[in-house]
């Protein structure tokens, strides 16, 4: 909700005789500064509605309603994203299931799911990039996967680099030092 309604003055809502006085438009001034104030409580409260606009105060709110414990190291997206998997956690777990928390944390068809299903062997090969993700889906994999599906999964990073390495050498000294009590 980046936009906000435009509304009119309260001035504009009298009767034409009472526009006239000059304390009735003062107080329609100074009523209009706390609608002002009334509207953007309402929008933040909307934007806050919806786990994907808000911002950090109600993200705060989502992470204490499912115990979750932000590190300082989680940025707003890596947390939002944290918030995702745990809203929609939940029962059945089913392939079906496992599919929608994959392409909640990962994207949609940014990971890909290899396997030998007679042997109940699953891979999975991500490209998680955002702080904690990894420990979310290791997290996610543990509560979804039924206990007789052995799994493993691979997280890919992209590194593009666009500048110079510079190699340094040095050498190294050691001396070994015996120190005794012996005096011969």
């Amino acid at each position: 909700m980046d936009d906000i309604v435009e509304r009119k003055k309260l001035l504009d809502y009298l009767p034409d005789f009472m526009k006239q006085f000059s304390e009735m438009k003062e107080i329609m001034q100074a009523e209009d500064i706390e609608m002002d104030e009334m509207d953007s409580d309402i929008k933040k409260a909307l934007d806050n509605a919806f786990i994907e606009d808000c911002n950090e105060y109600g993200l705060k709110k989502y992470e204490t309603l499912l115990g979750i414990i932000p590190s300082p190291q989680d940025t707003l997206e890596s947390r939002r994203s944290r918030v995702l998997l745990r809203w929609n956690d939940g029962i059945p777990y089913t392939y079906r299931v496992l599919i929608r928390k994959l392409n909640t944390l990962c994207g949609v068809n940014n990971y890909n799911i290899t396997g030998d299903e007679s042997n109940y062997y699953l891979h999975f090969i991500t490209s998680l990039d955002l702080y904690g993700q990894v420990k979310e889906l290791e997290d996610m994999l543990e509560k979804t996967l039924p206990m007789n599906i052995h799994y493993e999964s691979s997280n890919n990073l992209r590194c593009e680099l666009d500048s110079l390495m510079n190699l340094a050498g040095g050498v190294c000294c050691v001396k070994k030092v015996i120190i005794s009590d012996d005096c011969k």
